[in-house]
């Protein structure tokens, strides 16, 4: 009776060793599976135009491409109206931030001028995409804004400077709103030129709210 109980003791000491053995390897072994990265994949297109709309775009941009893309499809193109949907998405994809990965993925860039685009993207890693914190793994914590809407105030044939240029533009002023206020631009003037079959975004003028 007594080398029985003497066999029962051991098996339980043993079998007490193993998970506390388990317990501590799983303490102090890492988890080796990667980590998923955050990315972006094409969900619709303009072929002609080269404009894209992704997955991670918010809902108000997928209608207001959506209008863009009926708009395009006409046998005579519209350009006021044209002009004022790209100015919608312009704003719409350069003020949502929640869902850029980082500092360098300025939004709305399909949307510029050629001779305008380096300027335009260093300025914005400078300024308001400047404090966006990096989530490559979907981690990020942190508020920032998507703009709800944008409503075009007025379309008017202007001209623009751009360096030594002087364009024939579309001139789009618009007033903006947000999920939530934030402190972002709420309003500015957007100057669009023609460039091939395309119009592109040459001159941005925010409002500067005293």
């Amino acid at each position: 009776m007594r080398k029985k109980y003497k066999v029962g003791l051991i098996i339980i000491t043993i079998l007490i060793l193993l998970m506390v053995a388990l317990g501590v390897s799983k303490f102090f072994i890492k988890d080796d599976k990667p980590k998923k990265e955050n990315v972006t994949n094409v969900v619709s297109n303009i072929k002609d135009y080269g404009y894209t709309l992704d997955d991670r775009d918010t809902e108000y941009m997928k209608e207001t491409f959506e209008e863009l893309k009926n708009v395009l499809n006409e046998k005579e193109i519209d350009y006021q109206a044209y002009a004022s949907l790209i100015a919608k998405l312009f704003v719409t994809d350069f003020y949502t931030l929640n869902n850029k990965i980082n500092k360098y993925d300025v939004g709305s860039l399909e949307y510029i001028y050629n001779e305008a685009l380096s300027s335009f993207k260093n300025k914005a890693m400078d300024t308001i995409y400047a404090d966006i914190i990096d989530n490559t793994y979907k981690d990020r914590i942190q508020d920032l804004p998507e703009i709800t809407n944008v409503d075009v105030i007025g379309v008017t044939e202007d001209k623009v400077k751009l360096k030594d240029k002087e364009l024939d533009a579309y001139k789009v002023t618009a007033e903006y709103t947000y999920k939530e206020d934030m402190g972002y631009d709420k309003e500015g003037t957007i100057y669009l030129v023609k460039n091939a079959n395309k119009l592109e975004v040459a001159v941005y003028e925010p409002k500067i709210n005293n």
